[in-house]
């Protein structure tokens, strides 16, 4: 039930009267990201996290005119650090696909499965690692936002991505990078930046785009960059579409 005059907010369908829902929601308090519901409820009635994501879509919007969603119709999505689950829920919402959803973060996973189930979304959310989850050949679409940069071994996670993607499946990418102005190929290790324990590497743009083609995709761009204040000199975050190779086999629906 999503519409376009605040197009970051993710919106979904209920059955459920105001209070019923509202006790719901509290349970899993504090949200760190904005759900609005169709009785009028929404996460943000709700205690919250600081920060708290106000347009938790804004990614997604950016990649979402450069993949052909509607054409994976009934496919299956991979929603890598899948967080509250917020993503899935739109694709599967909007394009009809069937999310998986992975998290290290036990409460990640049982707040998506919830939100799933609230919804009427028929989604899976596994405890599993961005660098290990394998299920060869089974996705569409990938998303992989926000979780490159707290992975020990970032390149083992790509080539995973690759791995379950099908043959004309498409790489969704956002992370941090570092470009240091005399040197292209520094990679900078930022563990404990920020006093994240899970920081660990901002590579260059140069050397993110020489892996990312080194692994095999093809048809990589670089779709938007910005270098927020709270970030380190020279730091930025960017967001990449890539593709396998291949003819994209399109899903077959009921």
């Amino acid at each position: 039930m999503n519409d376009t005059s605040e197009p970051y907010v993710l919106r979904l369908s209920t059955t459920l009267d105001q209070k019923k829902l509202k006790n719901l929601l509290e349970k899993w308090e504090p949200w760190s990201i904005r759900i609005d519901f169709s009785n009028g409820i929404s996460t943000a009635d709700c205690k919250r996290r600081v920060p708290f994501a106000g347009n938790p879509l804004q990614k997604f919007s950016i990649v979402e005119k450069h993949i052909p969603f509607r054409d994976f119709k009934g496919g299956q999505l991979l929603d890598v650090g899948c967080n509250s689950g917020y993503n899935s829920a739109y694709c599967a919402d909007k394009y009809q696909m069937r999310p998986v959803g992975i998290d290290i973060n036990p409460r990640h996973i049982e707040v998506s499965r919830f939100i799933a189930d609230l919804a009427g979304i028929d989604g899976v959310f596994l405890l599993e690692s961005a660098e290990t989850f394998s299920d060869s050949g089974s996705f569409d679409v990938i998303l992989h936002f926000g979780t490159l940069y707290h992975l020990r071994n970032p390149l083992l996670s790509l080539e995973r991505a690759y791995e379950n993607l099908k043959p004309g499946g498409y790489l969704a990418l956002e992370t941090q990078v570092y470009d240091h102005p005399y040197n292209k190929n520094i990679c900078y290790f930022m563990h404990m930046q920020n006093n994240d324990p899970t920081n660990y590497w901002a590579m260059s743009t140069s050397v993110l785009d020489k892996c990312i083609h080194l692994i095999g995709f093809e048809q990589i761009n670089e779709l938007f960059r910005v270098a927020p204040s709270i970030l380190e000199e020279h730091m930025s975050r960017v967001v990449y579409v890539a593709r396998k190779p291949g003819s994209a086999i399109k899903p077959v629906t009921g």
